[in-house]
């Protein structure tokens, strides 16, 4: 390429395996698409199909006159190698997303485009409305406080899933009441304790609110290495939880935690009551399970948060 060549491409997609990868080249797309498949005109909005470099065939999409995108396939190899050709013909590597504009060209100005960056990347249902309604709230706003800021931080849970651990004796039903929750199983559960060994992490909806949920092994004395290890990593994960629930049955005691638990949930309800819980449920008849659902929520994300009128810190 000549030395007035200037364009740059950014990896817009995960760096893990995917379906389809995205390419987004900025700059003087005119000359990259000579160099990279053909001489031709090619306008705004045009939509064409192209094998590049002997590597992959890929769609290829102008929405800007200064933004080309590239999705070959997802696999790491195929992006690796693509990523190579490209920089041997001149492109600069970005490791830098271009700016919301460039990323989306349709919207009326930069809070808007913003707001689509930000829903792209939300993982909760119950962020898309409330996104949506910024652009306007953003552009008529005339002050902004402290109330503003904090609310602002506690919704920022649905972009990016809070963390829930839950902790509890072995054999409580941590690990059922999570496969409940999610509608398969997840965790191998028994009536043995001890059968989970490790913690596990997965994502799950409450409400609308998608969280980290971290299920712990039950705790108890064990002579097993990565029991115990992971028991002492649990310890961890309670430090940094957002939010912290202790599991307990009507024939268990309350576990032992680094810090005061922000919930107290008595576990296989069907079998037992206690009265020093925050709430019973049972994961077996599926009882009070919607109510430790919206207490989950509620705590990460209050209704009052989510009906406020005022514009949301969401970028």
């Amino acid at each position: 390429m000549s030395d007035s060549y200037n364009c740059s491409v950014s990896v817009m997609t995960a760096v893990t395996p995917g379906a389809v990868a995205i390419l987004q080249l900025t700059g003087d797309i005119d000359a990259a698409i000579e160099q990279l498949c053909e001489t031709g005109p090619w306008p705004v909005g045009c939509v064409r199909l192209r094998r590049l470099g002997d590597i992959d065939e890929c769609l290829m999409a102008r929405p800007h006159i200064d933004v080309l995108q590239i999705m070959p396939h997802g696999g790491p190899r195929i992006r690796q190698c693509l990523l190579a050709w490209m920089a041997d013909l001149g492109l600069t590597i970005d490791a830098d997303v271009p700016s919301p504009q460039l990323l989306f060209p349709e919207a009326q100005d930069e809070i808007e485009a913003r707001m689509l960056l930000a829903m792209s990347k939300a993982t909760s249902p119950l962020a898309i409305e409330l996104l949506a309604s910024q652009p306007e709230r953003w552009r008529t706003q005339t002050s902004w406080d402290a109330h503003d800021e904090a609310r602002s931080i506690r919704l920022a849970h649905l972009l990016h899933p809070p963390r829930v651990v839950i902790v509890g004796e072995a054999n409580v039903g941590k690990s059922t009441l999570l496969n409940t929750l999610l509608g398969r199983e997840r965790i191998i559960t028994h009536d043995e304790p001890g059968t989970t060994r490790d913690w596990v992490a997965c994502n799950v909806d409450c409400g609308g609110l998608v969280v980290q949920w971290h299920d712990t092994p039950g705790r108890r004395e064990t002579t097993d290495m990565i029991e115990a290890e992971a028991i002492a990593l649990s310890n961890r994960l309670e430090e940094e939880a957002d939010l912290l629930i202790a599991v307990a049955d009507s024939e268990s005691a309350w576990p032992d935690l680094t810090r005061p638990p922000d919930l107290r949930v008595a576990s296989k309800s069907d079998r037992g009551s206690r009265s020093d819980a925050d709430l019973e449920c049972s994961a077996h008849t599926g009882e009070h399970l919607d109510t430790l659902i919206r207490r989950i929520r509620t705590a990460l994300v209050a209704d009052a948060d989510l009906q406020s009128p005022r514009p949301w810190r969401f970028d």
